[in-house]
């Protein structure tokens, strides 16, 4: 076994990691086939942090002879002992599976610890004392369709973010490259090290880029965020609302999310956009200025009054002439409020745990009150929004 030490520039924009840095450990494996029955490990590559220098620093255990897999795995495994996030792309489904069943052929039994990873991965659920384990592909799929990419295998999302990788090769075309390796590492020493070189090339390559792939984690920040949004009203008149979210984004562009309204073809409104730029993103959304109707969701409890127009409690309509009133249902048990409205992004039900407003019963969309000249609540209202309705955009 081989014990290859790298040392790799920080990023200048790197991601702003949720977990402390120096916790956090990048890992890949190379292997001579899909299975793990009939192929074997001959790489595995991890990266971690060093904050003393600033630098992220690469080791990678390379099998030099078809007796190395035991040892690198051993290695491996003590490596991770010192970290408690685990960072992969596609981990889920074929790497962590794959040293798993073969620490099982080498009867290798690894910590508490380590092993809450792979019974993790079996359960398919992550629960408070397994070490964090983030798999880029599972994170960045949910909103592939939203970003419009063709593809979410790692070279793909590595040039879509701007990153050009030295390595030319992909996993299967390197297995060709590993045996001849074999070959020329007993025929043709130098051979085997200009071989070596382009192994251990794609490994560190692909590890290398999974930080680059990182920034697309902030489109889990934005669309399904774990925090509260830091969000800003930068521009409000009576017909829209801007608000701007200080994200960094690794590509400039510019979603739209169109309202289909059920309500009426008098209720038009134009399409929502969200700009993803450099280091900010801008929600711009319609506003609607006129009266809307708030709808009571126990209509029995009311008694609609046609010449107002209106729901009343049945605790009052007992005052009120019999031939003035009629029971409510549920699409007459209303009161109007005129004001301006932002228009919820939910197909469904609205988001918001406030009060909502209709053109219609049922009517799509939705609207919230805007809070107009309470600096505040408009702030407070905002940031709910972004946070809870942006995974509707």
């Amino acid at each position: 076994m081989k014990i290859i030490h790298n040392t790799l520039p920080d990023l200048p924009d790197r991601y702003p990691f949720h977990q402390p840095i120096e916790q956090i450990t990048f890992f890949d494996i190379e292997t001579t086939g899909l299975s793990p029955k009939t192929s074997s490990i001959y790489l595995i590559g991890a990266m971690h942090y060093d904050i003393s220098s600033n630098h992220w620093q690469l080791t990678q255990w390379f099998a030099d002879d078809y007796q190395s897999e035991a040892k690198i795995l051993n290695a491996f495994l003590t490596y991770l002992e010192s970290f408690t996030f685990l960072y992969h792309f596609n981990g889920c489904s074929f790497d962590l599976p794959f040293i798993s069943e073969k620490c099982k052929k080498h009867d290798i039994i690894p910590s508490k610890k380590i092993s809450s990873v792979f019974s993790n991965i079996i359960s398919g659920h992550q629960n408070d004392n397994c070490p964090g384990n983030i798999d880029l592909l599972k994170e960045i799929c949910p909103f592939k369709k939203k970003l419009g990419l063709r593809k979410a295998n790692q070279s793909f999302l590595e040039q879509w973010t701007g990153l050009k990788r030295q390595d030319i090769y992909n996993g299967s075309q390197l297995i060709k490259v590993y045996s001849e390796y074999m070959q020329q590492n007993i025929l043709k020493k130098a051979k085997a090290e200009q071989l070596e070189k382009l192994l251990l090339l794609h490994n560190h390559d692909d590890i290398a880029g999974m930080l680059h792939v990182c920034s697309m984690l902030v489109y889990k920040d934005l669309f399904a965020p774990s925090k509260p949004l830091s969000a800003s009203c930068s521009e409000l008149t009576k017909n829209k609302i801007a608000i701007t979210i200080p994200l960094r984004f690794p590509h400039k562009s510019t979603l739209k999310h169109t309202f289909n309204s059920t309500a009426s073809s008098s209720l038009s409104l134009p399409d929502a956009t969200l700009h993803l730029d450099k280091d900010h993103a801008v929600l711009t959304l319609p506003l609607y200025s006129g009266t809307l109707k708030y709808f009571f969701p126990d209509y029995k409890d009311y008694y609609y009054l046609p010449q107002e127009d209106t729901a009343i409690h049945k605790s009052v309509a007992q005052f009120v002439d019999a031939s003035f009133r009629k029971k409510a249902t549920a699409a007459s048990c209303y009161t109007k409020k005129e004001g301006i409205f932002l228009p919820s992004l939910s197909p469904k039900e609205p988001v918001l745990k406030q009060p909502s407003f209709y053109y219609t019963y049922r009517s799509n969309p939705a609207f919230y009150e805007l809070p107009w000249g309470d600096t505040e609540k408009l702030h407070s209202l905002i940031t709910d929004y972004c946070t809870q309705e942006l995974g509707c955009f």
